[in-house]
């Protein structure tokens, strides 16, 4: 008699199970793969864009610094200060101005920015001059643009923008997902000045040499008024799980010029290390002395 086959032998189905299963097993590798390129390049992407971003705003509110409008504005001496700021701090949004000093986040700084939009051009000439948030100061009167870092309601930290409008005191959120901002001040120490910093301090050490003079000249703050130009870092992260591999990176957001500048991803919480992260450095030198 013949011998007819009816089914699969147990071999053969365990073996046709193993090479399904690793079939499986390469898909999902890949698929995984796949997956994590695609959510670090996405995350790469939003970041470079958001950088650049918070970078030109900063840099367009410290192009205005100082400028006084015309007419003239008032005498140098009742002028503000041009630029100002404050070390590992924050600032509460309803105060005046920068108010009292909050906790920082990842010891991030405070720059505040003070401009006098043209008070004879009306309210269409003052709109050519913008705060942080993009709204027009209001001609006759000294504006303010003051970036500091802090958290929104879900726990994510930001750069926000803080100015005075029409009812009162206000801040915008410039960027979210941000690690640290800090800030240097280049003075020029030259007599006659030329307009070039010969020196970088931190707004501790700016305070530090006003603090050194006689008592008579500290009340005008002389070096935040020889402020020539202003050195920011940025350090933003992506989305979690956005950086593959275990290795944990540290960043001096301010290489051999403020040694607090630096974010090390083994002190930051477990949520927060494996993210994709870059850094972004501009100096902008002062224009309205």
């Amino acid at each position: 008699m013949i011998a007819r086959q009816r089914g699969l032998a147990a071999t053969e189905v365990l073996v046709a199970m193993l090479l399904s299963t690793l079939i499986a097993l390469a898909a999902a590798t890949l698929l995984h793969a796949s997956n994590g390129d695609f959510l670090f390049n996405g995350a790469n992407t939003r970041i470079d864009d958001n950088g650049r971003f918070a970078l030109a705003i900063v840099g367009q509110s410290l192009r205005q610094a100082g400028y006084r409008g015309e007419p003239d504005a008032g005498p140098v001496a009742a002028a503000p200060l041009a630029v100002a700021g404050r070390d590992a701090a924050s600032v509460a949004a309803g105060a005046e101005g920068m108010g009292p000093a909050l906790p920082a986040i990842n010891g991030s700084d405070v720059l505040a920015v003070r401009y006098a939009p043209d008070a004879m051009a009306g309210a269409e000439g003052g709109g050519a001059m913008l705060n942080c948030a993009g709204f027009p100061g209001v001609p006759g009167e000294w504006a303010w643009s003051i970036f500091y870092v802090a958290k929104a309601s879900d726990g994510v930290a930001e750069l926000r923008c803080k100015y005075k409008g029409q009812n009162g005191w206000g801040a915008d959120a410039v960027m979210r997902g941000v690690d640290a901002f800090h800030v240097l001040y280049g003075i020029d120490t030259d007599t006659p000045r030329d307009g070039v910093p010969n020196l970088y301090l931190n707004a501790s050490g700016v305070d530090a040499r006003d603090a050194a003079l006689p008592l008579a000249e500290q009340a005008m703050q002389p070096s935040w008024r020889r402020v020539a130009s202003v050195r920011v870092a940025l350090l933003l992260h992506g989305e979690r799980g956005s950086r593959p591999g275990t290795l944990l990176a540290s960043y001096e957001l301010l290489p051999g010029a403020d040694p607090d500048a630096v974010i090390s991803e083994a002190n930051l919480p477990a949520a927060m290390r494996q993210r994709t992260r870059r850094l972004f450095t501009a100096t902008v030198a002062l224009r309205n002395p």
